[in-house]
């Protein structure tokens, strides 16, 4: 079934893309401060009764920020959804196995460049084949 809603790659101009991937670079990071965040939040959950909802509205930013930046490099918003839930899900996984290293802070920002970089590279793949497997699951 084809889901034209789900939009295609829109490459934008040169300044476009230079100043989108500038834009998704600092999304990335700031993406992954704020997991590690959260993640810092964890340990406050029992004692204070709002950590909890502030972890979910920290996770939530990410997603929205990490989305735009996304959207501003020319991925359809349903792609630019799915790439950024599947990013933060995965940063959240890489926090719990940095969860007592002395540097966590740092790696989880280069593991969320490192993660992300293939969105730099290969766009237009990256949409199309996103675009494939929400077809194929919807």
């Amino acid at each position: 079934m084809d889901l034209p809603a789900l939009g295609e790659f829109q490459a934008p101009s040169a300044v476009g893309r230079a100043a989108g991937a500038a834009g998704y670079v600092l999304m990335l990071a700031v993406a992954a401060v704020l997991e590690r965040l959260q993640f810092k939040l964890r340990a406050t959950e029992s004692a204070h009764w709002w950590a909890s909802n502030g972890r979910d509205a920290i996770n939530a930013g990410a997603l929205l920020a990490m989305g735009g930046g996304l959207i501003a490099l020319g991925f359809s918003g349903p792609v630019a959804f799915l790439l950024s839930a599947v990013l933060m899900l995965g940063l959240s996984l890489v926090q719990t196995a940095l969860e007592h290293h002395r540097h966590a802070a740092l790696l989880s920002v280069a593991v969320a460049m490192l993660a992300g970089l293939p969105v730099l590279l290969f766009p237009e793949g990256i949409q199309e084949g996103c675009r494939r497997l929400l077809e194929a699951l919807f």
